[in-house]
């Protein structure tokens, strides 16, 4: 009987797979796409990226306070970590206005669009208030 249930526990735990293990190994193009980026440098064209890193995934174009900006997105992570420099889920975001390339990375895209609560600025403490105990003895 101890080996019928050893061996209906082990037939889930080996048969269970179909031979696919999941992992968070980057997919090739996604790989690929990060070392491209590498080669894209501030102040060029639309052009001149869209010769580098291909099509974009995701293209918009928006007014925001900053005036207008087109945004392009490429896969370059599987997901976004906090050192990854993404938004939306792995995407890179290239940031364009006058068809010239201002910003890339989330940094960038969340001052294009002006989230004002996202572009790194430290908001000074607020001082507490000073609340009197009574007389302060010092022993």
């Amino acid at each position: 009987m101890s080996w019928l249930a050893i061996l209906l526990l082990l037939v889930p735990l080996v048969g269970g797979c179909g031979g696919k293990i999941l992992t968070q190994w980057p997919q090739k193009k996604i790989f690929t796409e990060y070392f491209r980026q590498q080669q894209v440098k501030l102040g060029m064209s639309r052009e001149e990226v869209e010769a580098i890193m291909g099509p974009p995934q995701i293209r918009e174009e928006a007014d925001y306070r900053g005036g207008n900006f087109l945004l392009y997105f490429y896969r370059t992570h599987n997901m976004d970590y906090p050192e990854s420099n993404t938004v939306r889920g792995g995407y890179t975001p290239f940031i364009f206005q006058n068809n010239r390339l201002v910003g890339k990375g989330s940094r960038a895209y969340f001052q294009a669009v002006d989230r004002s609560a996202w572009s790194g600025e430290v908001a000074p403490p607020a001082q507490a208030p000073h609340r009197s105990m009574g007389p302060q003895r010092s022993w």
